[in-house]
């Protein structure tokens, strides 16, 4: 077995380690925040009564599909916040104040720049076995996943004009339409240069700092070399 294929395999194992402590750390943090009171109350393992309505809500079985297998590594996380303010007019075509209801939520948001080791092939490493030199070439980091806090979304009171009534209504639909828009907001500040370049530096760090003590424990005569794919 030549060492470029010994280091194949245990850049591999140790991926796979990386995957399995970030399911367990998830595990544990899901279990800590389990004691929070959500307003829900459990009547049967499908059924939840919720506390504020009196509405009784039945789940059906969940349907998993095949499971994959993927490694990601987290090389950067950037916080940003997006707010949106409803309008309710009385008439449409008419801009005026008194006859307007006005909200304002602002949510908080935090992203993810990721790298896929399990992307690595072949391909994706280079042996100077001259200079003794081991180069592994990585795709740029992306937004993999944005996460809202719920304990950070703030609800400002309706501002109602003198001659409304009631209370703004939003269906199912609208908050879908508007929660997509604010990701999609989100995602679009994350991807900016500032934070891309940002994100490229800590994903070489990361990946170098992973696999160096891999490359040193195969053979401690090579240097390694992390750069991304042109």
């Amino acid at each position: 077995m030549n060492k470029i294929t010994k280091l194949q395999i245990v850049s591999a194992v140790l991926a796979v380690a990386i995957l399995v402590l970030g399911i367990v750390f998830l595990t544990r943090k899901n279990n800590v925040n389990s004691s929070y009171d959500d307003g829900i109350e459990m009547i049967d393992p499908n059924t939840i009564k919720l506390d504020s309505s009196g509405v009784r809500v039945s789940f059906s079985d969940v349907i998993l599909s095949k499971p994959n297998e993927t490694r990601k590594l987290v090389a950067y996380e950037v916080t940003g916040k997006v707010s949106y303010t409803i309008e309710d007019r009385m008439i449409e075509a008419i801009d005026w104040d008194p006859s307007k209801k006005l909200q304002t939520v602002t949510y908080e948001g935090k992203g993810s720049f990721v790298v896929d080791l399990d992307k690595l092939t072949n391909k994706n490493i280079v042996d100077d076995a001259d200079n003794k030199v081991l180069t592994i070439k990585i795709n740029h980091p992306y937004v993999d996943t944005i996460e809202i806090d719920p304990e950070k979304v703030i609800i400002e009171d309706q501002k109602k004009g003198f001659f409304t009534l009631g209370d703004i209504k939003l269906t199912v639909q609208d908050y879908n339409t508007i929660e997509k828009e604010l990701n999609k907001r989100l995602r679009d500040s994350f991807n900016k240069v500032a934070y891309g370049q940002k994100a490229d530096d800590m994903a070489i760090k990361a990946v170098y700092d992973i696999y160096e003590p891999v490359v040193k424990a195969v053979d401690s005569r090579y240097t390694l070399n992390v750069v991304f794919i042109d």
